[in-house]
């Protein structure tokens, strides 16, 4: 029986210009839980509904901005003096306040890389329970 506890792993994803993002392989089960809830917000079905009664619904402004929040770990990315906008180790308010710095199409470029690198991700997991084989390398052409 294999372990459920793995390796905090690292990939290097390349995008354009010779750029890199450095992600977490995998999220643990409290990212994966963080991610869930900063993407969801509650409803009122109307204004009699009461409050245990609401519903929950993804908030696509903030899906993309949850999933790279708990994947991000760092970047090559500079400011316009060509010095690095740091982001490795620092406060999600810091890495939020960058990711809201750099420009809209960097910031969507960065949101597909990571969405891909996560649904590669989910795919290899699930080739793993269909094998019975876990804590293998992922073969789902995530960058290693």
């Amino acid at each position: 029986m294999g372990s459920r506890v793995r390796r905090p792993d690292i990939d290097v994803l390349d995008i354009s210009g010779g750029d890199t993002l450095t992600v977490k392989r995998y999220l643990t089960a409290a990212e994966f839980r963080g991610v869930i809830k900063a993407s969801t917000k509650a409803v009122r079905l109307d204004a009699t509904t009461p409050r245990s009664d609401m519903q929950l619904e993804v908030d696509p402004t903030e899906s993309g901005i949850a999933t790279i929040l708990a994947y991000l770990l760092d970047w090559t990315f500079t400011d316009y003096d060509g010095r690095p906008l740091v982001i490795r180790d620092q406060p999600v308010t810091v890495v939020r306040a960058a990711l809201d710095a750099i420009d809209a199409d960097s910031y969507m470029e960065v949101q597909r890389a990571i969405q891909a690198h996560d649904t590669a991700i989910r795919a290899h997991l699930a080739e793993e329970k269909k094998t019975g084989r876990t804590n293998s390398e992922p073969t789902s052409g995530s960058p290693a």
